[in-house]
This record gives structure tokens, sequence and C-alpha cells, in this order.
């Protein structure tokens, strides 16, 4: 499990089973179908807006109602039309928020919007997340999180609603062993283990956002949201990490099919970063019906160069991001293949874009290159034709 600070916004998402809640005048029966994810109840009966060619129609859910949350589970089949577009269907989808800001039914619906974009999806997802406060101080406290190098917040849940938290993921991930379904490999003993770091995290009220992967087709999100970050932060960040959970080969699992140290290849953990982050920006844009994502990650990044001229691209995610921009502008990649994870459903993208081949030198070379004319950022065009 690879870890991701993000600031002081901490995120956990873990299995949620979809409760029943009054349903918005937008979302009523009868509403048209707007943006992907989008949920509506109809005579007990829940509908998800999804894609169908160019078009949002309205997909019938399987639901099972529990008075602990949402579980969703995808029982029921596709039509041929729709299996062309995602021939994989989820199984089990579950989502838990224990944070007042964001419900569990809408971080069901961001994590089936999420997994709705995927190629090749794991056959089982859970999401979580919490709230923490203030940090306590500047300073990191990896005494406090087992070697993690997490920085402690003060609390804002009370001891008992902690531990329901703490045992909501714990159950989640020990229900896992010898499930061959979901490529479990790991012991009873190993699961419990990866349970106790997390309830390190959650009860020290760690500012963590990351992406458990105890099996291959088992995997999740587990975000801390701290008082100090807005919802449209929460938003990028948790479809940042649910892009980790839903990358089939990431470093963890290519270092045993390349025999190489997965710590040896963290030269290559620019290029994971930067697909998440764009994946995350494009999720929150899609979510809220806007296109201007890409503008979003220029102004970011063009702004931070204005305060740190010498950047790298190994610096963040900021040039990260952006440089996943140029690459599409020069042929490199494609949005398409990267929102639906391809890049990650092989090994291969680790030789690929590797730094020392001459494409990714220059893009390391030319990433910084944006300019701001008429309103608009972009790359110059030097940058894209040279």
């Amino acid at each position: 499990m690879k870890l991701r600070l993000i600031g002081v916004l901490t995120i956990l998402v873990l299995s949620v089973s979809a409760t029943a809640v009054p349903v918005s005048a937008a979302v009523k029966a009868g509403a048209k179908c707007k943006v992907v994810g989008q949920i509506k109840v109809k005579k007990n009966k829940e509908f998800t807006c999804t894609a169908k060619g160019k078009k949002l129609v309205w997909r019938k859910e399987a639901k099972v109602v529990t008075a602990s949350g949402v579980k969703d589970n995808a029982s029921e089949k596709e039509n041929s039309s729709d299996s062309a577009q995602k021939p994989v269907v989820i199984p089990t989808i579950e989502a838990k928020s224990f944070a007042s800001g964001i419900t569990s039914n809408e971080l069901l619906a961001w994590t089936k919007a999420a997994i709705a974009e995927m190629k090749n999806p794991p056959t089982s997802f859970l999401s979580l997340i919490w709230p923490i406060g203030v940090a306590l101080d500047d300073e990191p406290d990896p005494g406090v999180f087992g070697g993690d190098p997490f920085a402690e917040h003060s609390d804002i849940l009370s001891a008992s609603e902690i531990k329901d938290v703490s045992n909501y993921f714990r159950t989640w991930q020990t229900s896992l062993v010898a499930n061959a379904a979901n490529g479990c490999k790991q012991s009873a003993a190993d699961l419990s283990e990866g349970a106790d770091r997390v309830e390190r995290w959650i009860k020290g009220a760690a500012n963590v956002a990351t992406a458990p992967d105890p099996c291959f087709n088992a995997r999740a999100v587990t975000m801390a949201w701290t008082a100090e970050q807005s919802k449209y932060n929460a938003k990028t960040t948790f479809f940042h990490e649910a892009y980790h959970g839903l990358s089939n080969y990431l470093l963890a699992q290519c270092s045993p099919i390349l025999k190489i140290d997965e710590d040896k290849m963290n030269y290559m953990r620019w290029f994971a970063e930067g697909t998440a982050d764009y994946f995350g920006h494009y999720m929150a844009a899609k979510n809220e019906g806007r296109t201007d994502h890409k503008q979003r990650l220029l102004a970011r990044f063009h702004t931070s160069l204005i305060t740190e001229p010498n950047m790298k691209l190994d610096s963040n995610t900021y040039p990260q991001a952006a440089a996943m921009i140029l690459m599409m502008e020069r042929g490199l990649i494609t949005e398409e293949k990267l929102v639906n994870g391809s890049y990650f459903n092989d090994c291969k993208w680790i030789n690929t874009f590797d730094p020392a081949n001459q494409n990714m030198k220059y893009i390391f070379n030319n990433f910084s290159k944006i300019k701001f004319s008429g309103g608009v950022y972009s790359y110059t065009d030097s940058a894209i034709n040279g």
C-alpha cells in the first residue's frame, strides 16, 4: 500500500452500503440524465446516469439497503450495446462516509462514476471517508503512525465514532481472506496487520489519503478530510486515490513481475501520480458538468511557477498533471486511455514512460513552457512542436 500525503487532508474510503435518502428535485423520477454517476429513485428502484455512446441514459441498479450504509451489487446484466462500452461489471461496490459534508450516497456516486470510466476495474471496491480537525503542529509524526510520515490532527469524531470507522475498514479487509475471486493471497494474519495500520491512522487523526490494495481484485480508498480542506479539494483527492485503487498494475504489482525492487522504480512515480491527479480533476469537472479541467491544471501549475520557477517534474503533482497535457499535445498519450486506466493494465508503462527514453527526456525538459494569452493557458508552440 503506497501512501499519499495531501496537505492537511485525510480521507478514508471504505465499504459502503447505500441507505435510502430523500431524493432531490434534480434527480426525481423524470429528471434528465445530465451527469455520469447522478442517481435517481423511482418506485423504490435506483437508477444511475450512465454513458451510452455519446448519450447519457438511466441504468437500473440492484441495491441492497441495510441500516449501516449502501452496498451496491451489480447483479443486473447490461444489454449488448452497453457491454460494448463497459464489458466488465463490478459485482460489489461499497462506500461509507463519516463526514457530515459528504453523504454515503454521494460518495457511492463518486465511486461508481470512477469505476464506470475504467476498462478493466477490480471486482470489489470500498470507499471510506472520515473527518479530522486541524494539525497539532507543522511536523510529521512518524513515531505515532508506525513510521508512516503523517501529522497528528485534532479529533472531530467521538471515541465511539472513531472506533466505528476503524471497525468498518477492518471488517471489510479481514473478510477478504481466502477469497479466490478477489485474487487474495494474503493470510488472515497479514490482512489483520494491514487493518492495524489503517487503524493507527484513524485513531491518531492522521492526514492520510491513500488506496489500500490488499488483493489484486479488491481495492479501496481511505481518506481523512481535514478541517482546512474544501469539499472540492476533497473530491479531487478522492478521485486521485480512486484512480490508484482502480489501476491494476502499479509499482507494487509490477515489482514481482519484473523482478525489480519497488523502491528502485521510484523514478516512475511521476507518471503514476501525474495520471492520477489528471484523473482527479477530470472527474471532478465531469461531476460538476464542466470541461475546463485542463485549464485549471495549467493555471495551477503556471501560478506555482511564479514562486518556484525552478520546479522539477518530479517535485509534485502540479507539474506532473500538467505534463500529461503536453504529452497529449505531442501524441504520446491519449486522454481516453489515461481516463480508462489502459496504461496500467500491464507493466509496459514502466518502460514506455521511463525518463531515460528520448520522448520522455523531451517532456522533462519542456514541461514548464506554459503561456497565458487571450485568457487561455496553453503550452507554447515550441513545446508542442519542438
